[in-house]
This record gives C-alpha cells, structure tokens and sequence, in this order.
C-alpha cells in the first residue's frame, strides 16, 4: 500500500472446515525492508495454511492498534520502528508515542491481541519505557535509560551464524530444525528472566566484534561496541506476555535472504499461529503483565539525552 493510512488486503484460498481461517496484519514502517520479499513470505505462508491476510504502514498503521480493533486481527506481525526519527547524519532520536496511542496499544494486549516482532521491532517506540516490556528487551539506537539503568546505544554486527532450537517443545519451534541464518545480530539489553526462551546462537556477541549503532548512524563511523554496556543475550527468538497477549519475538528478519529460508518461514507461521490460539491466550491470561503508558515528556527526555551523552 501507499499512504499506510488504511490496511491493503491480499487473500490466500480458505481451507474448508469448521474453522474459519486466520486473519493477519502485517505492519512495517520506520526503517529498510525489502519488502517485496518480506509480503511474498507473508503471502507464500498464508496461502500454505489457508489464511488471509493485510498490511499497513506506520505511521497509519496504529489506527488499526486500538482496542476497538481486537477481534479484526488474530495475529499482528511487526517489521517496524514506530516512534523513532531515524536519519544518516543526524542523531536519532524518540518521537512519542502520544498518550492516546500508548494508552491504545496498552488496552488493545490487555484485551488479548496476539503478537509477533521480527528483528528491528525491538527498537520500537524508545521514548515508552513500558514498551520495552511489552517485547522483552531494547535496542537503542541512541544511549538511553532501559529498567531505570543509563546505557549506551547498542551494537549489531551482519554475518552467518547458527540459530539453535532451544524449546523444541513450543509449538513455535514445532518442525523446526536448527538453521544457519546469514542476517544482523544484535547486542542489547535482553530481559532473559522474565521470557521464555525459544532459539539461541553460539556467535561471538565480544563488544570488540559489534559495531556501535549511534555512531554508525550518525558519523558513518564503525566503531566497536563501548565495553560499559550489558553483556549481549544469546537469546534471538522468545516468548512474552503483554498485557493478556501472548508475543513472540524472533531476531532474523533482515534480508530477503532470511525471508526465503523454508525453516525461517516455518517460524513465522508457527509464532503467528500460537499467538491467535486458545492455548496461548490461556497462558498470557494466568500470566497478564499490565503494560504501564507513562511516557516521559520532551523535556525528560533532553535530560537523559544530555546524561547518557547524546550529542545533538
């Protein structure tokens, strides 16, 4: 679509039977996707299963993030950045969220929306504390405050590496083999207490082998990770609770190579259809995390820009 002002639908042929088929929003925005490889996955994996599915773009896509919308949607699938200015040469920085959009997103898992986030996402919304939660972990792409602790940005590195089952026993990881992905890792804050672990690497994540985000994105300059920040998590794929939504969070998703990995798109389909399932939703209910929507105003935010070193 567009304008992202309104979600384009594509449906895959419906399977017969009792069930009606699922429905899946696919959200992007905010950052580089090829996209035309990312929707043909979406599309090859509906049509597999007999789903019908839709994709919007941010920032139109948070109209349909709102409470009223939760039984449009059985799963959500989000590719993108919402809330981040994000340009070569210049610092990036929070935009938002407003206090109506938080306090939807914050009601719309309350109510049980199931969701699924791929790669850049954890970078989303990085003046929400309580998003952070919502998927388990933060990428900074600037020094920033995660779990009331000053760090600095957080550092990825492209190159091969081995994506280990770590539950086969999650229906996530149904028919899954462990896979050798080439795509980003990421080394940031990872809340591994508080999910449940579904894939791990074995890569060198050393701060000597990351490069810094910040100062790739601002100066073009490939400097090394800085040795202050948290040690990186071997997790890349987990699950949550937000609100009474069951997520799910998988860390490859960065080339339209990954997207044509037939282990790659199992996962995709399976973390879509345990999130829309009675049994997960079961789960996040006996588990419900309340999503706080305090967003620190523009002010707060300048302070700990000018603490955690930001330059501006």
């Amino acid at each position: 679509m567009d304008d992202g002002n309104a979600a384009q639908f594509s449906c895959a042929p419906v399977r017969t039977g009792v069930e009606p088929p699922l429905r899946i929003l696919v959200v992007t925005g905010g950052h580089r996707v090829d996209l035309d490889a990312l929707l043909k996955m979406v599309a090859a994996v509906c049509a597999d299963r007999g789903w019908v599915w839709a994709h919007a773009v941010q920032p139109g896509a948070q109209d349909w993030l709102r409470p009223g919308h939760v039984r449009a949607w059985d799963a959500v699938l989000c590719h993108d950045i919402p809330g981040l200015y994000l340009r070569r040469g210049e610092p990036p920085r929070a935009v938002g969220p407003a206090p109506d959009v938080a306090r939807n997103l914050a009601q719309l898992l309350d109510a049980g929306q199931g969701l699924v986030l791929t790669h850049h996402a954890l970078a989303g919304w990085p003046g929400w504390p309580g998003w952070a939660e919502v998927l388990g972990g933060r990428f900074l792409y600037a020094p920033g405050e995660v779990r009331g602790r000053h760090l600095p940005s957080s550092g990825y590195r492209h190159d091969s590496y081995w994506v280990q089952v770590a539950a086969p026993e999650h229906p996530v990881c149904a028919g899954v083999p462990s896979f050798t992905v080439t795509d980003e890792l990421y080394s940031c804050p990872v809340f591994a207490d508080d999910v449940v672990p579904l894939l791990r690497t074995d890569a060198d994540l050393s701060p000597e082998r990351m490069t810094s985000t910040y100062e790739q994105v601002l100066a073009g300059e490939n400097r090394p990770l800085d040795v202050a920040g948290p040690s990186a998590s071997a997790l890349v794929g987990w699950a949550t609770v937000a609100g009474r939504s069951p997520v799910a969070y998988l860390l490859p998703g960065d080339s339209g190579a990954t997207f044509r990995l037939p282990p790659y798109r199992r996962l995709i389909a399976n973390a879509l259809e345990w999130v829309a399932s009675a049994d997960a939703h079961r789960w996040a209910r006996g588990r419900r995390r309340p999503v706080d929507t305090a967003v620190p105003d523009d002010a707060q935010v300048a302070r700990d820009a000018a603490q955690t070193g930001v330059r501006s």
